[in-house]
């Protein structure tokens, strides 16, 4: 059985995903997205996966868990052409992409790149982000070191 895995950055095929569907939810959705504050979760409707696999339920569970390992965020850029945002039915929506993440540690600056899934859903008129996941993308040198015999 042949087996082939890629890890450098996988860009959404062109014209695959309906990108223009819904144009001021996209806006909306896209300032959201921007804000890191806890206005923009529903009564603390969150769930958060980090890339480390620690879950946490609600914003304030999430901004704790950072506050405990005593790490800060130090700038967070999205990879360019990597996002897609897709709105379902006008009131529910998934946006994918990667980015590329610099925590400031007690040890020093972490970076990491990680592929993001978030759940956005409207209610009465206003969108409200609901959960999200983030993947570390493994380096080729950490996958092939992973994957030696």
């Amino acid at each position: 059985m042949l087996c082939a895995v890629s890890v450098h950055a996988q860009l959404p095929p062109a014209n695959k995903y309906n990108t223009s569907s819904y144009p001021e939810d996209r806006k909306a959705i896209e300032l959201l997205s921007r804000k890191n504050d806890s206005t923009r979760f529903h009564n603390d409707d969150y769930i958060a996966v980090g890339p480390e696999g620690r879950i946490s339920y609600g914003f304030a569970e999430w901004e704790k868990g950072f506050k405990e390992a005593g790490a800060t965020f130090k700038s967070a850029r999205p990879v360019p052409g990597s996002t897609v945002l897709r709105i379902y039915n006008g009131d529910a929506a998934v946006k994918t992409f990667m980015l590329d993440v610099v925590f400031a540690t007690t040890k020093g600056d972490f970076p990491l790149r990680v592929v993001r899934t978030e759940t956005y859903i409207k209610q009465n008129g206003k969108w409200y982000f609901v959960a999200g996941q983030g993947t570390r993308v493994l380096s080729k040198e950490e996958y092939d070191e992973h994957m030696k015999p």
